[in-house]
């Protein structure tokens, strides 16, 4: 079986090989597929948890400059605590922890009634949900925390960061769907 680490660095390596040109024109029609879904499939009142892409991830810039419905972005607390702040267009953004963009302020999510739809960053994927990250499991700790008050986890990423099978441990938290430039997939679980 391949390890995650070797895995993270096929997937990391095939990223960064798509063009830029494509990338940002995935982009745009990721962001269509994830304003779609979210009007058919979320519940009219609900939170989007959006992180703040990296250069070689789908583009989530225009999430923060025209927010489809109330919208935070995670800060970091040291290298493992993760809270999200409500943002607006008006935000100011400082370079955090691993050298995302984070808001420097903003009203905190509070863990209440509104639903929430929170986006994934991801290095590779699979089909049954599972999900590669980084590797430093800012995500899996936090949902192992919140993922009650979660309807629906999504994953942005291109089709060529699809992987035939992602190992996956105890902790780790899979994803309801992931939308690329090709497809919205349902995660079979």
């Amino acid at each position: 079986m391949t390890s995650k680490q070797q895995l993270r660095a096929r997937a990391l390596t095939i990223r960064n090989e798509l063009a830029p040109e494509l990338k940002r024109q995935y982009s745009l029609t990721i962001e269509k597929s994830l304003f779609n879904y979210l009007q058919a499939n979320a519940p009219q009142e609900h939170h989007l948890l959006a992180y703040r892409s990296l250069a070689d991830e789908v583009d989530t810039s225009a999430l923060f400059a025209s927010p489809p419905c109330a919208i935070y972005a995670p800060r970091m607390h040291g290298r493992e605590d993760m809270h999200w702040l409500g943002v607006s267009p008006d935000t100011h953004w400082v370079s955090g922890t691993f050298g995302i963009m984070e808001p420097e302020s903003g009203p905190d999510w509070a863990d209440e009634a509104t639903p929430a739809v929170l986006l994934c960053p991801l290095v590779g994927f699979d089909r049954t949900g599972n999900r590669l990250g980084m590797g430093k499991g800012c995500f899996d700790r936090w949902l192992a925390r919140y993922r009650h008050r979660i309807d629906a986890i999504i994953g942005l990423a291109f089709s060529c960061q699809e992987l035939p099978s992602v190992p996956s441990e105890a902790h780790d938290i899979p994803m309801h769907t992931v939308i690329t430039e090709k497809e919205v997939i349902a995660c079979r679980r």
